[in-house]
């Protein structure tokens, strides 16, 4: 039997996976991040608008990643994920992850244009990082027209191989 990522994370989000694996603690938690705001956050950033979105592309888990290897960061991500989950049980009395699409982005919005260092730095590292995930995924380049590596991983001059036009 293989193991589906959907059931992997119902397994996870459990402990009956992590804590044989000494990790009882979601990479979020353990970064001081509330329980899916980072996911709900990336989806708001970069919607499913009928190219893939950051989470059908897995950039939560690729941020989380991140997060593991450059410690220095995870305080930004925290303070940034906690901004908006108070703001949010605070405009709409409930989690930033339980509001609909257009509260989140009026959140969002508000966090963009807020003069706060920290945040700030949140703000613009997390889009730069979920945007260089996306557009790194092959599965996004259909999106922007493309049909195979943009350059300079393709070819320089040409959208297809040389010899392919004739």
């Amino acid at each position: 039997m293989t193991l589906s990522r959907r059931h992997f994370l119902q397994l996870t989000g459990a402990g009956l996976v992590s804590m044989p694996l000494g990790c009882g603690d979601s990479p979020s938690r353990q970064a001081g991040m509330p329980d899916g705001v980072l996911d709900a956050y990336l989806d708001t950033l970069l919607p499913d608008d009928g190219a893939p979105g950051a989470v059908a592309l897995e950039v939560p888990v690729k941020v989380r990643a991140l997060l593991r290897r450059k410690r220095a960061l995870q305080p930004v991500y925290a303070a940034g994920t906690r901004w908006l989950e108070a703001h949010a049980r605070q405009a709409h009395d409930r989690g930033f992850a339980a509001c609909a699409l257009t509260e989140r982005d009026a959140l969002v919005r508000q966090l963009s244009e807020l003069d706060d260092d920290l945040l700030k730095r949140y703000f613009h590292k997390s889009l730069r990082q979920a945007r260089m995930f996306v557009y790194s995924d092959p599965r996004a380049w259909t999106s922007l027209g493309l049909t195979g590596a943009p350059p300079p991983a393709g070819f320089m001059d040409y959208p297809q191989p040389p010899g392919a036009h004739g």
